[in-house]
């Protein structure tokens, strides 16, 4: 006879907790469990389980082959209880050890999944607001990672060796030691292979990493197992791994699309043959999960605050079964309540009756009215990525992935275009209609804007259009600055918009950066004139770039194709049209194309040094923005879905420039469409600001 469903029985105190006791038995038995109430402050010892409610593996490990299974059964207090088959693979190996440890007494264990009853809301809610005490109060946290895959083993050896560089020699490692095989003899460890960095971004890059609720589980438990199948390992050495690639920057370089280009990864890929093709980049979450969590243990003895917004934006990037939980994740390690306090707002407390649009633009009118500014306005997703539909425009979509990052996180500058201007907040807790009252300044009107890469036949037509904007700017950039003592020509205003101005995080970008930009622009027209060459087609003399205006074409795609026939970008044009004595002219990218060739004639050319530079250019322009230029003769990068006509707006209490669109109607209000770069309007308040309309109200919905 089949054993009934676990009915959960209603705690006895709010501030109750359950815990559940796992059984000792063999291997191949089912699952035994109880669940026991206890008052907190007369619980026994146990331990919190940190585990990801999907699937933990990533796309290309070879799984354990078994039925695609929702729910899987445990047994508690002789009833069935239905978990998923992760949380039931964790619950195997847990009572593995404690089976072979011999543990007499019983062992608890917090499990969110079962010792809360999901289906109570008011218990939910309940559980969610005392989640943060839960785990302080626990011995220990358990991070189930789930088990071993064919990458396991290099990951953990990985970790092993980078985390025993004494933080003392970090520094004798430089950025481009990373493609050094020797690199290692520098610190004294063993050789760390390109397999085993390939390992590691497998490792981390598992579900568990990407958890809203992780953060929360890492930042306040005292110590932290990480457990992969049979292996463990302690969170700090994990930490330390992290800290060194940090401060080498060598996230940069790992990517799977940069490493399969590596001559021993493409001798011997082993078991990595598919997932180099999968275009894994490095982690970021687990930076920023372990960055949390030291700050954590910081405030803990330093009693220094933590900011909801600054939790929420930071771990922006991770992801929850319930959308609601990318806010309700992070109210436990806030300072929220004494803050709303201080500013009489009223704070966010968890409850999942409400529908997520409400969630999310009450979440975003406390962060606005508690932080006095409009830096959240910088939080909004391009259009293209919202998830969450019926929000207003000014309101993020915190399900939905932010990329490319704010503009406010690149580099060490001053980002101040609205410097002198206050955002008067008031009016936002009076309106019910769901509008932002902002004051600002419209500065420009998007005139033109250039193709995303993915948009074009190839990259050249990518660079095509972005040249034929440049060539379309007054031959001096029409903008006086402090910044500089000199002004600026086209080709100078290129390259420092596609940056953002910014280089190694250092604003203004150093002048060596331009020159490093002719080496970069002298890389993409060898590219450029050899990619018609197949490389089974060998050379093909009459294959040039203008072949492909002899491509056979239907006639509804002829007006596309003509279009399309500016896929060779002007460089020549561009650079024989700077001024004289400026150091980007045509004679200049002379000397530097010999100085190129001559090094590749002595097999002594390596252009790493531009891996730096193409980063900074991933993101500002390149997929992550769309370059544009105003009417007024300014030069941009903005969101993905910027379109002529829409205006570039400065508002008060906003640190970056944002792009308004005139919604019809005339209702005299504006929708969001996202933050932008417009050279000249990031620092200070030089520029052309005097020029524009003047301080006035607007309305966003």
């Amino acid at each position: 006879m089949v054993p009934p469903i676990y009915r959960y029985r209603p705690l006895p105190s709010p501030a109750a907790i359950r815990l559940l006791e796992l059984k000792n038995g063999p291997a191949k038995e089912p699952l035994h469990c109880a669940l026991k109430a206890f008052d907190p402050t007369e619980a026994p010892p146990y331990h919190a389980l940190s585990y990801t409610w999907g699937s933990p593996l990533g796309s290309f490990s070879q799984k354990v082959s078994r039925p695609r299974i929702k729910r899987l059964s445990i047994f508690c207090d002789d009833r069935r209880l239905l978990v998923t088959p992760n949380l039931h693979d964790a619950l195997r190996h847990l009572r593995t050890e404690e089976t072979a440890s011999r543990a007499a007494d019983a062992k608890y264990f917090w499990i969110d999944a079962v010792c809360v009853n999901q289906k109570d809301i008011l218990e939910r809610n309940s559980q969610v607001a005392r989640m943060s005490s839960t785990f302080l109060g626990a011995q220990s946290v358990i991070a189930w990672l789930g088990p071993e895959d064919q990458f396991t083993t290099d990951g953990i050896a990985l970790i092993e060796k980078i985390s025993s560089i004494p933080e003392t020699l970090w520094q004798s490692v430089s950025y481009t030691d990373f493609f050094d095989i020797k690199w290692h003899e520098k610190v004294g460890i063993p050789m760390v292979t390109y397999t085993d960095w390939l390992g590691f971004l497998a490792l981390i890059d598992r579900s568990w990493f990407h958890r809203a609720w992780v953060v929360q589980e890492m930042a306040l438990a005292e110590s932290v197992t990480l457990v992969c199948g049979s292996q463990r390992l302690d969170w700090t050495k994990l930490d330390k791994t992290l800290g060194f690639i940090s401060s080498r920057k060598w996230y940069h370089h790992l990517t799977t699309e940069k490493v399969r280009h590596i001559a021993a990864v493409q001798r011997y890929p082993g078991v990595y043959t598919g997932f180099l093709q999968s275009r894994t980049s490095y982690n970021l979450a687990a930076t920023t999960l372990a960055s949390t969590r030291r700050f954590n243990k910081l405030r803990r003895t330093q009693k220094a605050p933590s900011f909801l917004k600054n939790l929420i934006y930071m771990h922006r990037h991770t992801e929850a079964t319930d959308p609601r939980d990318k806010v309700y994740a992070f109210l436990g390690l806030s300072d929220m309540e004494t803050a709303s306090q201080r500013m009489r707002v009223r704070p966010i407390v968890a409850d999942y009756a409400l529908p997520v649009q409400e969630v999310y633009s009450n979440a975003a009118t406390n962060l606005l009215l508690s932080s006095g500014n409009l830096g959240l306005l910088s939080q909004v997703q391009d259009a293209s990525r919202t998830k969450i539909t019926g929000l207003p425009s000014w309101v993020p979509d915190f399900s939905a992935t932010l990329y490319p990052y704010p503009l406010l996180y690149r580099g060490n500058g001053r980002w101040s275009a609205g410097s002198g201007l206050f955002w008067r907040r008031e009016p936002l807790a009076l309106r019910k209609d769901r509008l932002l009252p902002a004051q600002g300044s419209c500065v420009d009107t998007v005139e033109e804007v250039a193709l995303l890469p993915k948009e074009s036949v190839n990259s050249a037509g990518y660079w095509a259009g972005i040249v034929n904007l440049a060539l379309q700017l007054p031959s001096w950039y029409p903008f006086s600055s402090a910044d500089y003592d000199s002004a600026q020509s086209r080709v100078e205003a290129l390259w420092r918009t596609l940056t953002a101005n910014t280089y190694l995080r250092q604003y203004p970008a150093p002048a060596s950066c331009g020159q490093l930009f002719l080496d970069y622009v002298l890389n993409l027209q060898i590219r450029h004139t050899l990619t018609p060459w197949s490389q089974s087609d060998g050379f093909i003399p009459h294959q040039t770039q203008s072949s492909f205006d002899e491509v056979d074409v239907s006639p509804s795609d002829m007006a596309s194709a003509t279009q399309d026939r500016r896929i060779v970008p002007a460089w020549y044009d561009l650079l024989e049209a700077e001024p004289a004595g400026s150091p980007y002219s045509l004679d200049s990218y002379r000397v530097r194309m010999a100085d190129v060739v001559e090094r590749m004639l002595r097999s002594t050319y390596a252009p790493v040094e531009l891996a730096q530079l193409q980063h900074d250019l991933d993101m500002t322009s390149g997929d992550a923005r769309r370059v544009f230029r105003t009417k007024g003769g300014l030069l941009g990068a903005g969101p993905r879905s910027l379109r002529p006509g829409d205006e570039v707006w400065v508002l008060a209490g906003a640190l970056v420039p944002h792009v308004l669109r005139e919604v019809g109607g005339g209702r005299g209000t504006h929708s969001l469409v996202g933050e932008c770069y417009v050279h000249g309007y990031m620092h200070g308040t030089h520029g052309r600001l005097h020029n524009s309309t003047g301080v006035v109200d607007v309305v966003l919905e």
